[in-house]
């Protein structure tokens, strides 16, 4: 009994400090999961490169339905939230209390100590974004903003793309490299001063590619008389010629041998029409025939008169295809085809004469001016295609002659190389000018803003190495222009991301050797819309042909190129990139397309915004999916 009352004490302490410490063990594990759903809901919440009071208000929710103060008896508290200093995308979380004791009390503990930490951030690895954008003329429209405004749709996509940095982060070689490239698109692609100059047509000196245009030529004006008999009883011949030889007599067969010519006769032989031979840009002649004077005497005999002949006069006119004007050359003319100009100097950013330009005649068939020099923006035409591909042609392969869709063929030749898009020397065959205010304020012809390589940012308003501009200055001066080609835009946004295309050498591999997630994100307001009439990346269609003949009506050219969309969108796919789309307009419009549907990774990868704020919602929420939001600690 005296033994057992001695040990009535330590026992006590034993069996109140294994209940006490039972109690706290409880407690703390509750208040690290409500630490920890904290942290996870405050990150998830950022939209923006540190916590606001709202992200710390959405994080305080989750700790207190998780751990309601007075929890086991604790003393009231206050967590706290914030970005963990020096690393302002974490977001860290700690929280400090007491409960009290029971048995341990008669000891004198009154209280037990009670403290968690935490930590949250996006484990990324290594990810390369492409943000494959549509910025054609439909994107300067207004659309509602969500908060009962309205605001421009390019306006919301700007703000959406910066929203979509925001969340996901800068990264770091370290911990994960995090790069985005940007590729705006309309009926063409920006891209020219982003490639290597061996990968053009006109990287070597002295190349051309051949334009739909307009040239000079110019006429002989110098008359030539030749021998042939007297004007009385025979005709005189005068021919004009290229060179200022002239031939010493005119083949019997030349001469009008015609006499007693009346006066209507005489005239109605004058005023017959002009006949050509030949075709442009070939020597063309042009005979024409011009009333003379009787026997050197005007006017011609009266119709009653049948002793005089009259005098026949035959001009002809040799067409030279000449750029220069010659001594004894005068007359002008233009004329409209296919022709071949220099390109080596204008792809060099240079500014270069435009060989379409004419002091004397400067503007086109409708007024329209034509300018005097032009320099290169940047734009491309793409390399040769095959045009038998059809609106139902099989989307399982890619045509071995289809370099275009070809994302990773190098361009060796004049086949597999860009060509560089030239408005400026650009005409119908009726001589209208393919570049003016009216066609390209109408999207007939447009040069979407420059695309931008991956390329890392600390943050969005430091320019970093290798560009000229922030992440914010490039948003900032997107433009919206042109038509809208979704095969052009996903052609180059691939080719700008792709390990073994042009950009091997900077895509392949990263610095800290782990492995590279590779994403498109693809954002669009409207549907495939092709044109006949568009110059754009293909060429002019309408007499180039390119895609499909010259005479397919639009609504066949869109139902092609969406097929060519499906075939591209295939082809990515299977080289392990992921690709997300998101449309973006007014509900009354209703979804994006199925080939455009259909080009998303799965039908999870692919959504529809109608709002400004719903469009910056999916981009955060493509951004959390990519990064893999997770405890750091």
């Amino acid at each position: 009994m005296a033994m057992v009352a001695a040990a009535i004490i330590p026992l006590a302490a034993l069996i109140g400090g294994g209940l006490d410490m039972s109690r706290a063990y409880m407690a703390r594990a509750r208040m690290q999961q409500a630490c920890d759903s904290a942290a996870l809901a405050g990150r998830r919440a950022m939209t923006g490169s540190s916590m606001t009071a709202a992200n710390i208000a959405e994080a305080r929710k989750f700790f207190d339905f998780n751990f309601p103060q007075n929890t086991f008896q604790t003393a009231d508290f206050v967590p706290v939230i914030q970005s963990k200093p020096g690393e302002t995308t974490t977001v860290q979380v700690s929280a400090e209390s007491t409960m009290p004791t029971t048995l341990m009390k008669i000891f004198g503990y009154t209280t037990l100590p009670l403290s968690v930490t935490c930590e949250s951030r996006f484990d990324i690895g290594n990810t390369d974004v492409m943000m494959v954008l549509d910025t054609t003329g439909s994107m300067a429209s207004s659309i509602s903003d969500g908060n009962g405004g309205s605001t421009t749709r390019l306006a919301a996509l700007k703000q959406a793309v910066k929203d979509f940095y925001d969340t996901l982060g800068a990264g770091s070689d370290q911990t994960g490299r995090i790069r985005y490239g940007f590729m705006p698109y309309s009926s063409t692609v920006n891209v020219g001063y982003q490639l290597p100059s061996t990968a053009l047509v006109g990287g070597r000196s002295g190349e051309t590619w051949t334009y739909n245009s307009r040239r000079m030529t110019y006429y002989n004006e110098t008359p030539q008389s030749s021998s042939g008999g007297s004007s009385s009883s025979s005709i005189t011949c005068y021919r004009k010629y290229n060179s200022n030889s002239c031939r010493a007599a005119l083949a019997d067969a030349e001469k009008d041998s015609g006499s007693n010519r009346t006066q209507t006769q005489c005239y109605n032989w004058g005023n017959t029409a002009a006949t050509l031979s030949g075709s442009a840009p070939n020597t063309i002649t042009k005979v024409t025939y011009t009333p003379e004077t009787y026997n050197g005497a005007s006017p011609v005999p009266s119709s009653g008169s049948t002793s005089k002949s009259c005098v026949r006069r035959e001009t002809t006119t040799t067409h030279n295809s000449g750029y220069a004007a010659l001594p004894g050359w005068a007359e002008l003319k233009i004329e409209y085809g296919d022709y071949d100009f220099a390109v080596s100097d204008y792809i060099a950013g240079n500014s270069v004469p435009n060989p379409t330009y004419y002091a004397s005649t400067p503007n086109d068939v409708d007024g329209q001016p034509v300018p005097a020099n032009t320099t290169w923006a940047g734009c491309i035409e793409e390399r040769s295609t095959d045009n038998t591909i059809t609106a139902t042609s099989s989307t399982a392969s890619v045509p071995a002659n289809a370099h275009d869709l070809n994302v990773n063929e190098a361009p060796t030749d004049t086949d597999t190389r860009w060509r560089p898009h030239w408005p400026e020397v650009e005409f119908t065959r009726s001589g209208a000018y393919l570049n003016d205010a009216d066609r390209i304020s109408g999207g007939w012809n447009a040069c979407p803003s420059q695309s931008r390589v991956l390329t890392s940012y600390a943050n969005r308003t430091t320019t970093p190495t290798g560009q000229n501009s922030s992440f914010n200055s490039y948003i900032d001066g997107l433009v919206a222009v042109g038509g809208t080609y979704h095969d052009i835009g996903m052609l180059w946004g691939a080719r700008f991301l792709s390990p073994n295309g042009i950009f091997a050498s900077n895509n392949a591999t990263a610095p800290n050797g782990f492995n590279i997630s590779r994403h498109i994100v693809f954002m669009t307001d409207g549907d495939m819309s092709a044109y006949q009439s568009v110059y754009g990346a293909y060429g002019y269609q309408l007499l180039d042909g390119r895609v499909a003949s010259t005479s397919t009506a639009d609504t066949s050219l869109t139902a092609i190129h969406n097929n060519r969309l499906t075939m591209l969108c295939n082809s990515i796919k299977g080289m392990g990139i992921t690709v997300w789309v998101i449309g973006f307009r007014n509900q009354s419009e209703g979804n994006i397309q199925a080939p455009l549907q259909g080009c998303a990774t799965s039908s999870n990868h692919w959504t529809m915004a109608y709002t400004a704020s719903t469009l910056s919602q999916k981009f955060r929420d493509i951004a959390k999916n990519i990064g893999g939001l997770r405890l750091s600690q």
